[in-house]
């Protein structure tokens, strides 16, 4: 689930701006535009029918050791089906639409009244095989309620029609483009189709807005701030992404490999550190097309022989023939990502012989990626982000000093109020965060993450009809809450609506048939 701070800022109150559409540049810009279809970014999401089908399910078939469960993904009834049991409950869900290329993995989205969700399984290509999806392991049962947001989804399609103030409720049609459209990286097209007004050329910017293109999607960091008033909407091409957000990472970090931490792996190399803004991404790459892997060594040799001689490699003659004189493939070899499993990436730290990596730890001071000072505001939110759900006391004690010192300084910023608030109720204070969470939801009734916790409180004080109230809100703007939804109908049933209960705990389990608290509740309940 988001953090407090990303979900306020990820509530959507309108779809993208750019709505152009990638196909009015094909009139004038055919062959770039027919190249451009047939690369990964242009494909990265679908939605899905038995029509096409580039999955195998030869290994759809396979067991999460701890929980006990059985997954498996057929394609029956037109369509892609998850089904899963543990030996006792025996359930199906339907898998509406797949996020990623393929060339190394597809995850996968289930849909329900428009609200998105991703799916706990996914495909890996490498291995042709289906497993749990990165970040799934650790729960003891199929969790299908893991929200989509429109911030996630933008890197992977375009023109996303969300519904206005939810967290991840969309359109039926959710996206208009399957893919990274032209407008993601040159700007609205609409000005330039109309009136030939001049378009962004990523090549043609000064280095750091022609960096943000790509660092949009390709630089996740250890934690993201948004800026104050700024959303996943507010960057747009030619700008600087540092204007709407803040990227930290950890001081030392030894430059784990991560599945969008191209960026920041680029960085550590020598290379980058040499060429300073001369380099970027690309000097390598041609976004418009992907050179073939029969290709690729010929291609990327020619770019690394625009900085180096051939005399500057150091192995012999028979190697670099055993090689076939593959440059990446010596100084950019494939690695484990430390964020997902089954799937490797290539190592844009260009190092001098392969190195030997592992996950880095989350240890260290948090720092700005770009080495820019920090404000004491997202600071502040970016330590309160990292600690959420750590059982490091350090870390917490450190992130309510300073949350406490911006609500001071800023007391009408709504993330650092609510991001302190839960911090106080996570620490069984409840008298201190109530009195945060009435001010956030006064600056913004619609707030997400106030409304869970003010109607926790309220609860916890016995004041049912007030939870009721503000937990009935926060679910029309996320259905999946599925721990809201059960505290919700015991609140139902203290106050003797015992239909409305019943009905919440089906809603529940109709979202997830293995939420076991929701069938013992309603059993209870029902008797």
């Amino acid at each position: 689930m988001p953090t407090p701070a990303g979900m306020v800022l990820l509530l959507a109150a309108a779809s993208a701006a750019q709505t152009s559409g990638s196909a009015v540049c094909a009139s004038c810009h055919r062959a770039i535009y027919d190249s451009y279809r047939t690369t990964p970014m242009a494909r990265s999401a679908r939605k899905l029918d038995a029509g096409t089908v580039p999955e195998r399910f030869d290994r759809a078939s396979f067991t999460h050791a701890s929980s006990g469960y059985r997954y498996r993904v057929v394609v029956r009834d037109s369509g892609y089906i998850l089904d899963f049991d543990d030996g006792k409950l025996a359930a199906s869900k339907r898998l509406a639409y797949a996020v990623g290329s393929g060339v190394r993995a597809f995850s996968y989205l289930i849909a329900d009244d428009g609200f998105l969700f991703e799916a706990p399984v996914a495909y890996y290509t490498a291995t042709k095989s289906w497993g749990l999806a990165p970040g799934y392991s650790g729960y003891n049962y199929p969790f299908l309620t893991r929200p989509i947001v429109p911030g996630c989804l933008s890197c992977h399609a375009s023109g996303l029609q969300v519904e206005p103030q939810t967290l991840n409720r969309y359109a039926s049609l959710p996206f208009l483009e399957d893919g990274v459209s032209c407008e993601r990286c040159h700007g609205d097209g609409g000005p330039h189709v109309a009136s030939g007004q001049p378009i962004v050329n990523p090549a043609k910017l000064p280095a750091e807005n022609r960096d943000s293109i790509c660092a949009q999607c390709h630089l996740t960091g250890d934690v993201r701030v948004m800026r104050p008033g700024s959303d996943w909407r507010t960057f747009q091409p030619g700008g600087r992404l540092s204007d709407s957000q803040t990227v930290f990472v950890r001081s030392g970090k030894a430059g784990g490999m991560a599945v969008t931490g191209h960026v920041e792996n680029l960085a550590l190399s020598a290379c980058k550190r040499v060429s300073g803004d001369k380099m970027w991404c690309g000097s390598c790459h041609d976004p418009h097309r992907v050179p073939t892997p029969a290709e690729a060594p010929a291609w990327f040799r020619a770019r690394c022989l625009t900085c180096h001689a051939e005399k500057d490699c150091g192995a012999t003659q028979q190697a670099r023939a055993r090689a076939k004189d593959d440059c990446a493939g010596c100084h950019m070899p494939k690695a484990p990502a430390s964020d997902a499993e089954h799937v490797v990436f290539t190592d844009h730290s260009i190092p001098r012989r392969p190195l030997r990596r592992s996950t880095p730890a989350a240890s260290g001071d948090l720092v700005t990626f770009d080495g820019k000072p920090a404000s004491a505001r997202d600071l502040a939110l970016a330590y309160a982000i990292a600690a959420l759900g750590k059982p490091d006391a350090a870390a917490k004690t450190r992130a309510r000093t300073l949350l406490e010192q911006a609500a001071k300084a800023e007391p009408n910023d709504r993330e650092v109020l609510v991001s302190l608030a839960e911090i106080y109720r996570n620490d069984s204070q409840g008298e201190r965060a109530q009195p945060l969470y009435e001010r956030v939801l006064a600056i913004d009734p619609g707030d997400l993450t106030a409304l869970v916790g003010l109607g926790g409180v309220r609860m916890e004080h016995g004041e049912y009809a007030q939870a009721i109230r503000l937990w009935t809100t926060a679910l029309a703007k996320n259905s999946g809450l599925e721990l809201v939804r059960l505290n919700l109908s015991l609140a139902q049933w203290k106050v003797g609506d015992r239909t409305g209960a019943e009905q919440n705990l089906r809603k529940a389990l109709e979202l997830n048939p293995a939420f076991a608290p929701a069938r013992e509740t309603l059993n209870r309940i029902s008797r």
